[in-house]
């Protein structure tokens, strides 16, 4: 039961979040019960050990991904817990704290002091506690906690702007954008995917220290505060992007929605995070009255999204402006195909009715698959492996090849099968 020090500590919860992420998508966790398995003993493991060895729920504060992530999103929350100030000024007895009736906050807040939704898990034991109807789940206004900088974290503030850049790299477009920087590595397997995470987060970072710093010298504040504050207005425009990333790539295989519907629906979510994002610079960079400073951010802010918009989001928008390569395959010719994060190579392949298709996939990074459900194929790409299929186009009409891995269909990994009658 000994106390971690999670000021002093905090900062591995951001770093692990990213080391996790890698390793589920290196190790195909997706598509083997064995790996599953692996992850799961482990995460079970460790939370058993830190239960028995630290007290204050440390292990969801330093090594959980899933706690780490929601508690920062959890700042632009409509609900959240606090107090009445009144009641707890003249409060001598302090039951909130003490655990009277419900036992104590498992994550140890300072309850009459809470302006911020990071760590509560809304337990309510606080509100069993006291005896003056004090605290309470309260409707609040979104991303209030950040308007009034509530408990602003360096390394919060930088884990914000670090989950923007992955947002990159979880979508083939953007993944294929920055692999252009270091493709002469001739990289494949988990060192290339490993390597899309070091880059493409560390530019991003990179760019913001810059843009922190150029904040810092025009708001005449020091650097620290500078990067403190900038993160989190694009709290907004990041949690839009992982929004829409993680739901759509995990819901729409269940549902039956159409490719423009998708799209729009991403272009809606997309501006939303924009907007608010642009609001929380004017409302932070206000009291400093400085018009070229929050101009930059601004201007950054829209950048992201018209990026965003017409190269990174599939859809309307730049279909035209990026064509896809389209492979006519020939009768007795076995056609290659390059799997990567997150795309196929070529995406348009036309073939004749009753002709036999022959494909050779090289998968040059993390765990895949290839399926084309009309014609039973579904196959394993296994990383850095070259994997062979043969089927008869047997039926003409337009047929999707995806992989089938939560998440990548949507981030851009399918293609369409043509066959002509």
């Amino acid at each position: 039961k000994k106390t971690i020090n999670i000021a002093k500590w905090g900062f591995l919860a951001y770093v692990l979040f990213f080391i996790i992420v890698l390793l589920e998508q290196i190790s195909g966790l997706f598509i083997s019960e064995k790996v599953t398995l692996i992850f799961f003993g482990l995460f079970f493991l460790l939370a058993f050990i830190f239960g028995l060895l630290f007290a204050r729920w440390s292990f969801c504060k330093i090594i959980c991904p899933i706690g780490t992530l929601l508690g920062v999103f959890s700042r632009l929350s409509f609900i959240g817990l606090r107090t009445q100030e009144e009641k707890c000024n003249v409060c001598t007895t302090r039951e909130c704290l003490k655990g009277t009736f419900a036992g104590f906050c498992p994550t140890y807040i300072n309850v009459p002091l809470i302006q911020s939704n990071k760590n509560c898990l809304l337990c309510a034991r606080c509100i069993k506690n006291c005896p003056y109807d004090s605290a309470d789940i309260k409707f609040v206004q979104p991303g209030e906690e950040v308007l009034k900088e509530s408990e602003f974290k360096l390394e919060e503030s930088i884990f914000i702007i670090a989950l923007l850049g992955l947002t990159f790299v979880l979508n083939s477009k953007g993944t294929e954008f920055f692999r252009k920087f270091f493709g002469f590595l001739n990289l494949e397997g988990a060192s290339l995917r490993t390597s899309d995470f070091i880059v493409t987060i560390g530019f991003v970072l990179f760019i913001f220290l810059v843009l922190a710093w150029i904040s810092s010298k025009i708001f005449r504040i020091d650097l620290t505060t500078s990067l403190k504050k900038t993160g989190y207005i694009y709290l907004p425009l990041t949690f839009s992007i992982m929004f829409f990333t993680i739901v759509f790539g995990f819901l729409s295989p269940y549902f039956e929605t159409s490719f423009n519907f998708v799209a729009f629906a991403k272009y809606i979510i997309l501006s939303i995070g924009a907007v608010w994002s642009i609001y929380f610079s004017y409302k932070l960079t206000q009291k400093y009255n400085k018009v070229l400073g929050n101009t930059i951010i601004t201007a950054s802010i829209l950048l992201i999204s018209i990026l965003w918009l017409f190269y990174f989001i599939p859809g309307p928008f730049n279909a035209s402006l990026t064509p896809e390569r389209h492979v006519l395959l020939e009768e007795n010719q076995t056609l290659k195909i390059t799997a990567f994060s997150m795309g196929f190579d070529p995406k348009i392949i036309t073939v004749k009715k009753g002709q036999k298709v022959d494909l050779s996939i090289k998968n040059i990074d993390i765990v895949h698959a290839f399926d084309i459900d009309e014609f039973g194929v579904h196959l394993a790409l296994l990383n850095g492996k070259t994997t062979n299929a043969s089927f008869v186009a047997d039926k003409a009409g337009e047929f999707a090849f995806y992989c089938n891995v939560p998440g990548h269909t949507e981030a851009g990994m399918k293609g369409k099968l043509i066959v002509e009658s």
